[in-house]
């Protein structure tokens, strides 16, 4: 995404579709996307807006949210053959965004602001203040989402998600931040075909235990993750999930107080995700794959190039020296 003026109204472009003042949209090509784009800012935007331009911008996301998902199955999305993609628009301002409990399918939801692992004004922030999910993904679940340059951060101790998802699939989370949440910044319960990128879940102000948490007993297969950093007062990332399949991490980091990389999937190695030139760090003490990575079986055969820091002791990862 090229953000020509991140804190204005100027051209933005988004892929290679073109967000422009007045709330016009063009680069679509010849095609008709029969979809709509909806404006966003906690300032001038009220909730009874259309939300069509940058002057009649809805107040919250929940709010445009809301109306994309009527106007999009209003427009045939109910159908098997129409998926029809709005996009969402959100303002950084100088006022956090309040949290979102019904995420939208087949939508593109663009933060326009500063860079999401910052620390102030101007971001596109979701803030549920330390007593709720910033973003909540309910049974129902989610397919098709593609969200960029959102921040989901907690400005008060809780015991919370940024993103907490029962259900996500085929769905793409990039440079996003997560942060402060008290449990984890990303929870993805069960969920197929996501790819995260250039995110961060991180706690500079207040604790959270797990970066990243997959699965808690249920299946995650065939995620991409790339380029991201996982920070956790306890570990730095968690994969629970009964399998894992075809799910890769590469270029990642997880640093945890205690773990780094936290592994449990199916002794099955067909069934287990893969980490290529990643590092993990803990503290929990200096033996190989019980610290910066700790995956419970088939190590060996499902890292490359990793660097695994058991409290200061680097090794090449997977390596059977000790």
């Amino acid at each position: 995404m090229t953000r020509n003026n991140v804190y204005g109204r100027g051209p933005v472009t988004f892929q290679n579709i073109t967000l422009a003042p007045g709330g016009t949209a063009s680069g679509f090509g010849t095609y008709n996307t029969l979809g709509r784009v909806y404006f966003v800012n906690n300032i001038t935007g009220k909730s009874d807006s259309v939300g069509t331009s940058w002057d009649t911008a809805m107040d919250q996301p929940q709010t445009a949210i809301t109306a994309s998902e009527v106007f999009r199955q209003d427009r045939g999305s109910v159908s098997t053959n129409d998926y029809i993609r709005n996009t969402i628009v959100i303002q950084g301002t100088g006022t956090a965004y309040t949290a979102v409990t019904a995420i939208p399918n087949y939508t593109d939801i663009i933060g326009l602001g500063a860079d999401p692992r910052g620390n102030g004004t101007g971001i596109a922030q979701i803030d549920a203040a330390g007593i709720a999910d910033c973003i909540s993904i309910g049974s129902a679940g989610c397919r098709g989402l593609y969200m960029v340059n959102i921040q989901c951060d907690a400005s008060a101790a809780g015991s919370f998600v940024g993103l907490d998802a029962e259900k996500l699939f085929r769905s793409r989370i990039e440079g996003c931040a997560f942060t402060n949440q008290g449990v984890s910044g990303i929870r993805i319960l069960v969920g197929g075909g996501v790819y995260i990128n250039d995110c961060a879940c991180t706690n500079d102000t207040f604790a959270q235990i797990t970066g990243l948490t997959l699965g808690t007993g249920a299946t995650n297969n065939g995620h991409k993750i790339t380029n991201c950093e996982f920070f956790g007062d306890t570990q730095g990332v968690s994969f629970t999930a009964v399998a894992g399949k075809q799910t890769v991490f590469k270029n990642c980091s997880a640093i945890g107080g205690t773990k780094g990389f936290v592994d449990t999937t199916s002794s099955d190695v067909g069934a287990q995700p893969w980490y290529i030139d990643c590092y993990g760090f803990g503290t929990n003490n200096t033996t190989i794959n019980q610290t910066g990575f700790v995956l419970s079986s088939n190590y060996t055969k499902r890292a490359m190039r990793c660097i695994d820091n058991a409290n200061g002791t680097n090794r090449n990862y997977p390596t059977t020296a000790d």
